[in-house]
């Protein structure tokens, strides 16, 4: 699904009315939450146990800072097409376990590929499409690292904030198989005729 999204991407851009003064370049700043909960560490804790550890800590922050960049294609008075790619930060988890004593970083990281539709009607920043996701995980332990790929998939995101002329801000949310992540995004809007 990332090469189809990649190719309408690639499609946009080489238009020639993608080139028109209603298009643009962006880019922005995301903190993301990764809506982990008490029940989830509490879960992780008990397959930790499990294993036979004699107990298990495990805390995060939930929060990660990642970044969108891509463009955005006018297709009328405040309507527009926009394809680009989202990095969905890092969510770390650290884990500390008793019986044998070992010490845990989980690190999830993962990027993906938008479509979308967008709405800006005086100010009102609305945005909805598609979005293909993958994300791989990282353990680290005082014996070493083992990465490993955790998942692809292809589902829906929104988005609410206000925009001007070239800033905006906005809170948006991505539909992920298992769980859903959210971020809070301050973006900048760049005319093509203005490069």
């Amino acid at each position: 699904m990332k090469k189809i999204l990649t190719s309408i991407l690639l499609v946009i851009f080489f238009n020639t009315n993608a080139l028109s003064e209603n298009s643009y370049v962006f880019g922005g700043i995301k903190i993301f939450n990764y809506g982990i909960e008490t029940g989830d560490l509490q879960d992780l804790n008990q397959s930790l146990i499990d294993l036979g550890f004699s107990s298990s800590t495990s805390e995060t922050d939930n929060t990660g800072v990642g970044f969108d960049v891509g463009i955005g294609v006018g297709l009328a008075e405040g309507v527009s097409v926009e394809a680009g790619y989202v990095n969905y930060g890092t969510l770390e988890i650290k884990t500390t376990l008793t019986g044998p004593s070992e010490s845990l970083t989980t690190e999830i990281s993962g990027d993906g590929v938008t479509v979308a539709g967008v709405l800006n009607l005086e100010g009102i920043y609305l945005k909805g499409g598609i979005h293909s996701w993958d994300f791989t995980g990282t353990v680290s332990t005082t014996k070493g690292s083992s990465s490993q790929a955790l998942g692809t998939g292809t589902d829906p995101f929104f988005g609410i904030g206000f925009a001007d002329k070239n800033f905006g801000y906005s809170f948006e949310h991505y539909i992920i198989d298992d769980g859903d992540i959210s971020s809070v995004n301050v973006f900048y809007r760049m005319p093509f005729w203005e490069l």
